[in-house]
């Protein structure tokens, strides 16, 4: 019995636009730190999972950019999908090659591209589900202990103690991305936990629970592995389903961790702009930008210096080709011109 460590890293990114790109989106991004998002996802495991018991599922044009990003960990174990079929069938894919080596296994699942702050503390809490899901076995999930009321999580009602362990809590309905109201109730409750995307589970035991919950989905991975030169044909037949709904919601003995870890999905730019130090106007700047008498206004650049003078509550992303200008309140819109760009001019999304 090995653990094994399943890098998620098939994101596109849009709302991270022009930032990322069809060709470079969010996970091979330095957003947060010095490392790419998905150098640093590896790294902060790397006690835990060696390189030689690490696979990533991404999409096939990003297979050469995993590599040159993780060098260490073997080609064989890159997995790239001809198209996007959400995380079920990315995860069940991997856990069938994994199985074929060591099917009384246990894997850890991490999205490549979220902020985590307390990197020592997520590490303990990672050896703790995977210390549980040797022994008692089960379905594991981080809950993320709310700082404010989001309607762009899902959430996770905790139940009662699991094990006799305080730091580890029964599950008793996962809710999906709530209206501002109920998110507030939720917040207030007390009993409500952000879904962070982060799963632990026995390699057997998700595969029996694909196989059961989602049949389709076990019969494409099992051709997948026997006949590999059917990748493009068999992948485009399977059904988008995610992991959530697929099969955390349905299988028994679903537990999360309580986790203060300083999360962050990053997922547009009024997320990225809280972890962006800021002057006493409270104006932040990722890369090179002047402000002169301006209040709350966030610049992120990867080359031309941005200037600001006389203006407030603004963001502007500048590439060398493109330049957006954003509403703080409108973050989660950017994929709009996404689609506006689609429809017109395509070089600009590569």
């Amino acid at each position: 019995m090995a653990r094994w460590l399943v890098l998620l890293a098939g994101g596109r990114g849009e709302r991270f636009w022009p930032l990322s790109r069809m060709m470079h989106p969010k996970q091979f991004l330095t957003l947060v730190g010095n490392e790419s998002m998905i150098r640093t996802t590896r790294d902060r495991v790397k006690t835990l999972v060696d390189d030689a018991h690490t696979w990533v599922v991404t999409g096939r044009d990003y297979v050469e950019k995993v590599r040159r990003n993780l060098p260490d960990i073997p080609e064989s174990q890159i997995l790239g999908e001809p198209v996007g079929r959400n995380t079920a069938p990315s995860i069940a894919w991997v856990a069938a090659h994994i199985a074929q080596r060591d099917k009384d296994g246990v894997m850890i699942v991490l999205p490549s591209d979220h902020l985590i702050q307390k990197p020592i503390h997520f590490r303990w809490l990672a050896g703790q589900a995977l210390d549980a899901a040797e022994m008692m076995g089960g379905f594991y999930t981080f809950g993320v202990v709310p700082s404010h009321a989001e309607t762009g999580y899902g959430y996770i009602e905790r139940n009662g103690m699991a094990f006799g362990d305080p730091n580890i809590l029964e599950v008793r309905r996962f809710v999906e991305k709530p209206p501002m109201e109920v998110a507030e109730d939720m917040v207030k409750s007390g009993r409500f936990l952000w879904n962070s995307g982060m799963f632990v589970f026995r390699v057997q035991e998700f595969l029996e629970a694909v196989a059961q919950h989602l049949p389709e989905i076990a019969r494409a991975v099992d051709t997948l592995v026997q006949q590999p030169d059917r990748l493009d044909t068999v992948f485009a037949e399977i059904p988008q389903v995610s992991i959530d709904h697929g099969i955390m919601e349905k299988v028994p003995q679903v537990f999360v961790l309580p986790a203060d870890i300083g999360w962050d999905d990053v997922g547009t730019f009024a997320a990225l702009a809280r972890h962006l130090p800021r002057n006493d106007e409270q104006s932040a700047a990722h890369g090179h930008a002047i402000f002169v008498d301006s209040k709350n206004v966030t610049a992120i650049s990867d080359g031309p210096v941005v200037s600001f003078v006389g203006v407030q509550d603004l963001y502007v992303v500048a590439t060398r080709d493109a330049v957006l200008i954003l509403s703080p309140e409108r973050s989660q819109d950017v994929r709009q011109v996404v689609q506006a760009l689609k429809e017109g001019r395509h070089d600009h999304l590569l």
